[in-house]
């Protein structure tokens, strides 16, 4: 498999070299200290812990206002928190656009014989695979262990179209990430931008709190958006409420937006690297 890359064309070679080199720097930043691992590990096992015991209180006091299951709830919230550590949206190509631009450094990327969404892309891929190996899955099975169904899909169709969703959830929240990145990069302002974008990432995605506890307005409003196939999407096809045809629709809004998205992407950066300004040095 090593050798797969010499068989193909010169160029197409070369591009794969360059995006394994970039997965690997990727992998490299989420394992180089120790002590942050230990300290993430923890903190995602507390997030786990905290929201089942939430949810199976409140479900416990009033059963009717949810339109799923005990169990449902509980895996919705398990796997929500799980997600929030592996798409991990508080870093990602926007913080680090805002530190290159910040240090004068974003020349040496815009040099190198890669597109920058494409650096980033292969970058924020490699420290989210980390994410997934060295957090998400010891703590996932850790839950199946403890919970038993109440962290387990909804069924074996399920669990892998829930799979399928999450990974084009992962696209569409680096688009999203990306083009915040654009925006730091215009205004030069990383903290402002980045609180309005971390707000609504967890207002309007599902993340900690279903939408259909949402108020109808908002609730409409957050289905026009595409911040709902972020989480909630993934989330609901994973603990059964949207199975068959539903599942199907869902996921098929996922791909259209995420082609929205990367046309976005294309005419940001367009736009974006003639008007490029760095400071520092």
């Amino acid at each position: 498999m090593a050798d797969a890359p010499t068989l193909l064309p010169a160029g197409t070679a070369r591009r794969w070299d360059l995006a394994r080199a970039f997965l690997r720097y990727g992998l490299a930043n989420r394992t180089t200290y120790r002590a942050v691992y230990w300290a993430q590990l923890v903190n995602a096992v507390v997030k786990v812990a905290a929201i089942a015991l939430v949810w199976r209180a409140f479900h416990a006091v009033d059963p009717g206002q949810f339109p799923v299951g005990g169990d449902a709830m509980i895996a919705y919230g398990v796997v929500a928190a799980l997600g929030s550590v592996v798409l991990d949206w508080w870093s990602g190509p926007h913080h680090y656009l805002a530190r290159r631009i910040r240090l004068g450094t974003i020349t040496g990327d815009l040099l190198r014989p890669m597109s920058l969404p494409r650096q980033l892309f292969a970058i924020h891929a490699g420290e989210t695979c980390s994410a997934l190996l060295l957090l998400g899955v010891p703590v996932y099975l850790g839950a199946l262990a403890l919970l038993g169904r109440e962290a387990a899909p909804a069924g074996p169709a399920a669990g892998l179209l829930a799979l399928l969703s999450f990974a084009l959830s992962f696209a569409l929240l680096f688009c999203c990430s990306f083009l915040v990145g654009m925006i730091v990069l215009k205004t030069l302002n990383l903290l402002g931008v980045m609180h309005v974008y971390h707000g609504v990432i967890t207002l309007l995605s599902g993340f900690w709190i279903p939408l259909w506890f949402y108020p109808e307005p908002l609730r409409r409003i957050a289905e026009l958006l595409p911040f709902q196939s972020i989480f909630f999407t993934p989330l609901t096809i994973y603990i059964g409420h949207r199975r068959g045809a539903d599942a199907a629709v869902a996921i098929l809004q996922q791909a259209v937006w995420l082609c929205i998205l990367l046309v976005a992407v294309h005419l940001a950066w367009r736009f974006m690297r003639r008007r490029l300004v760095v400071q520092g040095g």
